[in-house]
């Protein structure tokens, strides 16, 4: 459910005597830039889904621009963590929660970078006594075996409360490397990054093309029309706005995005469970339980799912 809840302050000012200890979870090409991006003050630990028993840390290597940098966090030891960051997908959330729920103590706040909607609620659900906040980037990064970060365009992260007990945030993003805001309804942030990846991301897999070539493709783009008046269509019905015109602002994000793969292909590519059932998914199943129909979603959604691997283990 999509809901809008009191939201709490941001704080500006400086840590407290102690530095912030933050456990990351989901150290792939977005985790690991923004924790690279965390204030160097803070601890930091890692939160890795496959643990080694011989490895006492994790290492990138971040490349960005013509600067090059390598990072190291420790893995998580019993510290208690002030802030959770959650960066895996969202087909992972629950299982990796579940994994390090004992990393989560009573005061942890746990913050959600992640595409699509649903997972948000259902922390909310299991962590009801927390502090639950969401976080969107328009960063890219992506990875290279073994572990070489690229930081491959420059973006923007918004962060806002999202749910549960609320309370002032504990990371002052004044602090952070980068382009970081405190947004004071997230929701809406949300529903805007939701709109966009449900029009772009199932097309790309559709005709297994980058961004750019939705424009140039005349049958994707004649599909990327009518899968935005049919998705616009639904948020109206919903009464959830949005704080553009989509097929005018799904073109611009394909131009600006012109030579990547979305998410969503690459895991195809890659045999990996996509996020599509917490994007397209997501809508399908509101519409169903509104009496709407979403026909052109629908068949994105089957598409994709016959690209999944079957029984695959996040």
């Amino acid at each position: 459910m999509i809901k809008t809840s009191s939201t709490a302050s941001l704080n500006t000012g400086p840590l407290n005597t102690a530095p912030l200890k933050i456990g990351i979870i989901g150290l792939g090409a977005i985790g690991c830039l923004i924790s690279s991006q965390l204030p160097s003050i803070c601890k930091i630990y890692a939160l890795p889904r496959k643990t080694n028993n011989h490895a006492n840390n994790i290492s990138f290597q971040l490349h960005s621009e013509n600067n090059s940098q390598t990072y190291q966090w420790p893995i998580w030891q019993g510290e208690m963590l002030d802030i959770v960051l959650v960066c895996c997908k969202a087909s992972q959330c629950e299982q990796a929660l579940q994994q390090w729920h004992t990393a989560i103590g009573p005061e942890t706040q746990i913050v959600l970078l992640q595409n699509g909607l649903g997972q948000h609620d259902s922390l909310s659900e299991t962590f009801p006594y927390h502090a639950i906040f969401a976080a969107s980037t328009t960063e890219g990064a992506f990875r290279s075996p073994p572990n070489l970060i690229t930081h491959a365009g420059i973006g923007q992260t918004q962060w806002g409360f999202y749910g549960g007990e609320a309370q002032e945030f504990k990371l002052p993003l004044a602090l952070l490397k980068g382009d970081h805001h405190w947004a004071d309804n997230i929701q809406q942030v949300l529903l805007d990054k939701l709109a966009i990846n449900a029009v772009i991301n199932p097309l790309t897999v559709k005709y297994q093309c980058k961004n750019a070539e939705l424009l140039s493709h005349a049958q994707a783009f004649s599909d990327l029309k009518l899968l935005c008046e049919e998705t616009e269509t639904f948020f109206h019905s919903m009464g959830w706005p949005l704080s553009f015109k989509l097929f005018e602002k799904a073109q611009l994000i394909a131009q600006l995005t012109a030579n990547n793969f979305s998410s969503m292909l690459q895991d195809v590519k890659n045999d990996r469970l996509t996020e599509v059932d917490f994007i397209n998914g997501y809508l399908l199943n509101k519409a169903t339980e509104n009496n709407l129909t979403l026909p052109i979603s629908q068949s994105l959604v089957q598409l994709i799912k016959s690209h999944e691997p079957e029984k695959k283990i996040c």
